[in-house]
């Protein structure tokens, strides 16, 4: 029976560990997803992958190498993973992955596999660009490469680490968690809404549902610390989705969160 952790364990060659890369702190950490042995995580490192924008060959050809060993004989359980893996390799607009969604179109792997490579290769420019090339990943040598400082974190400091360092996937988690049982404290309250703060006016569309997702989880707070924020979210974004999900009248009388109170770049620093 195929095993899928001595799969993944190893996604890093063994003379090049993720700490060899230029990673960035997001990059990293769906790096340490990927090679973490856990299918929950590679699904988590793809759609982060897709939220972030991310577009680092040394962490796609580590996805490429799990797509391409698994899509043709994947059990059901695996689909759902794979199927992102491929959304992710087309949305990053690389035409390195071509090749390999081709062949998965062309394959006799599972419909729904198919139709996710179909889309991805679609989304992809025509160019003569050099090509991943399957098996440049040893899976038979390659170890787990060895987590980050920051993997210990729990808690607020965690949360706090997620918004500052801006990971899409974790920030909107956080966020829709918020809006059921509320901020967990003003620290993380104050970090989300500096984050907020910096893009609601500025955000790209892929940002868009984890905005409207803060705004919602800002707006629980009980002492209206964040009113002033929203509301001026609410009338003067120019994101719909924000504009949309931002209520427009918040009970509280202060004193509001004033934007800029945070450091975000000094958060993560001290985090790291």
């Amino acid at each position: 029976m195929f095993s899928f952790k001595p799969l993944i364990i190893g996604l890093a060659l063994a003379s090049l560990s993720s700490s060899a890369f230029a990673l960035t702190t997001i990059e990293q950490r769906d790096y340490d997803r990927l090679v973490s042995g856990d299918l929950t995580e590679v699904k988590k490192a793809a759609q982060s992958i897709v939220a972030n924008n991310t577009n680092n060959a040394q962490v796609l050809d580590v996805l490429a190498e799990f797509v391409a060993q698994n899509y043709l004989h994947a059990p059901d359980y695996q689909l759902d993973t794979i199927a992102w893996a491929c959304r992710a390799l087309g949305e990053t607009g690389n035409p390195r992955y071509q090749e390999l969604l081709a062949s998965i179109v062309n394959s006799d792997a599972h419909k729904k596999v198919r139709k996710y490579a179909k889309r991805s290769l679609k989304s992809l420019p025509s160019t003569d660009a050099s090509q991943y090339v399957v098996g440049s990943i040893d899976l038979n040598s390659i170890q787990k490469a060895p987590a980050t400082n920051n993997s210990s974190l729990t808690g607020d400091d965690k949360a706090m680490f997620d918004i500052a360092s801006g990971n899409l996937i974790e920030i909107k988690m956080l966020a829709q968690k918020y809006t059921t049982s509320g901020i967990p404290s003003q620290q993380v309250g104050d970090t989300l809404a500096e984050y907020f703060a910096q893009n609601y006016k500025t955000g790209q569309q892929h940002q868009y549902d984890t905005l409207a997702w803060i705004c919602k989880g800002l707006a629980t707070d009980k002492n209206g610390r964040y009113k002033a924020l929203i509301e001026d979210a609410e009338e003067n974004s120019p994101i719909r989705a924000v504009r949309k999900h931002c209520p427009d009248e918040i009970e509280g009388k202060g004193p509001y969160y004033q934007a800029g109170t945070v450091d975000l770049i000094e958060v993560e620093k001290q985090l790291q």
